[in-house]
Formats: C-alpha cells, sequence, structure tokens
C-alpha cells in the first residue's frame, strides 16, 4: 500500500511539474504564394515543381507554399505590384521581361550576343549587381535560383530562306530587340501575352512567332507555326525566382539557409536537365506536329542588322559602361 501512495504521490508530482513548466512554443507555420507564367509541363513549369518539392523536404511542414502555375494567379506582365507590395511572395520571372522593370537588363536579351553559360555568369556576376538593386528599388524584390528557361527560336506558317523573305513578314517578336529587327529587315513586329498568341496566329495576325519549343508546345503553336529556324537561336531566357523582400527578411535565418540551398540545387539541376529536356521537346514537335527545319542563309544579317540599328538605343538606355561590360562577358568586346 504504501508503494501504492508513493507511485500516486510520485506521479501527481510529475504532473505538477509538467504544468509548471513552460512547453517550447510550435514553430509558427509559415506561408507563401507562388505565381509562375509557364504551363507544369514546359522546362520552367517542372524547375518550378522540383524547387518547391526540394524545398519541403528540407523544412518539412514548416513553410507552406501555395503554388500557382500557367499564369492562374498573375500573368507576368501583371506581375511587378504584387510582388512588390507581398500579395504574393514568390514568382518566377523571365530576362526577356526583366527589361520592363529595369532598362539595364535589355542588354541580357541582345540576339546573337548570348549562350546560356555567358548569360547565366552575368547574371550572378558583380557587375551585373546595379542592375539587381534597380531591381530592388522598383519591386521589391531579390532573385534566387537562375535557371535556364527556353531557347527562343522563330517559329513560322511557312519556310524562310534568307532575310530577304523578312519583308511583309509579320511575326511576333516577344521583346523590343527583335521587333526592331524584323521592322529595319522590311517586317512588322508586335509583342502579346504569350497567352493570347494562339489566338494570334489562329486568325492570321501574325505569320510568325519567337519562341522556345516549351512554349509552342505549351500554348499550342504548332497548330499553326509548322516550320522553324533552330540553327540559331534568337535569344536564351534566363528565369529567376524573385522574393518579396520583407517576406524574405521575415524569414528565420535557418529557412532562409534552406531556401539558398535550394536555389543553388536546382540551378545546377536545372543545368544539367536542360539540354536533354529540350532536345526531347523539339523531337515531339518533330514527331506530333511534323515540324519541318529551314535555314536562314545570310543570319549573320540578322546580327549585323540588330549591332548596327538597335544596339545603340540599348546601349544608350542601359548606360555605356553597364553594355560595354555585359557584352565582355558575352565574349563580344574586349
Amino acid at each position: 500500500m504504501k508503494k501504492l501512495m508513493l507511485a500516486i504521490l510520485l506521479v501527481v508530482c510529475l504532473v505538477f511539474i509538467a504544468i509548471g513548466c513552460p512547453q517550447p512554443a510550435a514553430p509558427e507555420l509559415i506561408t507563401a504564394r507562388f505565381s509562375g507564367w509557364a504551363p507544369p509541363p514546359s522546362i520552367p513549369g517542372k524547375v518550378e515543381v522540383h524547387f518547391f518539392d526540394l524545398l519541403h523536404e528540407k523544412v518539412g511542414d514548416r513553410i507552406q507554399v501555395e503554388v500557382f502555375q500557367g499564369g492562374t494567379l498573375f500573368k507576368y506582365q501583371e506581375a511587378q505590384l504584387p510582388l512588390s507590395t507581398g500579395a504574393v511572395e514568390i514568382i518566377d520571372f523571365s530576362t526577356i521581361e526583366y527589361y520592363e522593370w529595369v532598362k539595364d537588363f535589355k542588354v541580357t536579351t541582345l540576339t546573337g550576343a548570348w549562350d546560356v553559360d555567358e548569360l547565366m555568369t552575368f547574371l550572378s556576376s558583380p557587375d551585373c549587381k546595379p542592375a539587381w538593386d534597380k531591381m530592388l528599388d522598383v519591386a521589391n524584390c531579390i532573385p534566387l535560383a537562375p535557371h535556364p528557361a527556353g531557347t527562343f527560336f522563330l517559329w513560322s506558317t511557312k519556310p524562310l530562306s534568307s532575310t530577304a523573305d523578312f519583308s511583309g513578314l509579320r511575326v511576333e517578336s516577344g521583346n523590343f530587340e527583335q521587333i526592331d529587327i524584323v521592322k529595319a529587315l522590311g517586317g512588322s513586329g508586335g509583342a502579346l501575352q504569350v497567352f493570347d498568341i494562339y489566338t494570334a496566329l489562329q486568325q492570321g495576325q501574325y505569320d510568325a512567332a519567337v519562341g522556345t519549343p516549351s512554349i509552342v508546345l505549351g500554348f499550342g503553336w504548332a497548330e499553326f507555326t509548322n516550320y522553324a529556324f533552330v540553327d540559331k537561336a534568337w535569344m536564351h531566357n534566363i528565369n529567376h525566382f524573385l522574393v518579396n523582400k520583407d517576406f524574405w527578411d521575415s524569414l528565420p535565418p535557418d529557412i532562409q539557409d534552406a531556401f539558398n540551398e535550394t536555389a543553388e540545387e536546382t540551378t545546377q539541376w536545372a543545368l544539367d536537365m536542360f539540354p536533354g529536356a529540350e532536345a526531347a521537346q523539339l523531337a515531339v514537335l518533330e514527331e506530333q506536329w511534323d515540324i519541318q527545319y529551314f535555314t536562314i542563309s545570310d543570319w549573320d544579317n540578322i546580327v549585323a542588322t540588330a549591332e548596327a540599328e538597335v544596339w545603340p538605343d540599348i546601349r544608350a538606355e542601359a548606360g555605356a559602361e553597364f553594355f560595354d561590360t555585359a557584352l565582355q562577358y558575352a565574349g563580344v568586346a574586349d
């Protein structure tokens, strides 16, 4: 009996001790929303999924990110305000659009200047920091996880053989530089939201469009653009995860470390995956859509036109020092 009473007393004491001792608070759940412009099966869409799967492996249930892909939350041209205000904490954004926020980034779209590695190196270099500082000012964001998003090729409703065939050609050109090049070659160009290009091609408003295999497959352009020029890239597209700075500053240090680790690993994963993935997409276009390739015999005229008639204006807007430094990274200038 005495042993039983002692046991009961011990249990009661332990209960009181437990009640009296403060319990460690459970970590607060961190929530965020992500907005991506690309369809899930595309190369950037796959990178987005990989990033958040990897982040979840590192932090478990401490953070919950609601992922919206394919422009279902915000279209990329509309993302600056929600990103800067924190209405969305993370977006996936591309070099082809950075210049709309900060003119310095126009140098990343120069036709014939970059390959993927050169562009990735420049964007991550100290020499590009002034542009990223301006991006922080205008969009309240910092970049993570640079990754190749696709090679921009020319897709057409008819084959071309030389730059003379651009006379009268209507090209949805993706960005200002390509529009100006097409105009200088005697054609006309415009830039639509990627979601609207299918309808423009369907209705015959454009004869051709510049885009990546991911875009052509994801948005169905191949129904109309049965010919492609893939010998040379019109430009390479690099995406970043742009993170709202206020959200970033609110994260515990170990969660920031997890984001940074995830970013570095995702960049390498994307670089390893990209060449084979884009080649596979071209193969699908060949097999399922009977895409036929053509050659522009005087492609060098496109680059020369850009250098002579388009680049000087970009140099003036981006600043001579920044422009010339970028071309050194691209191996175009000494």
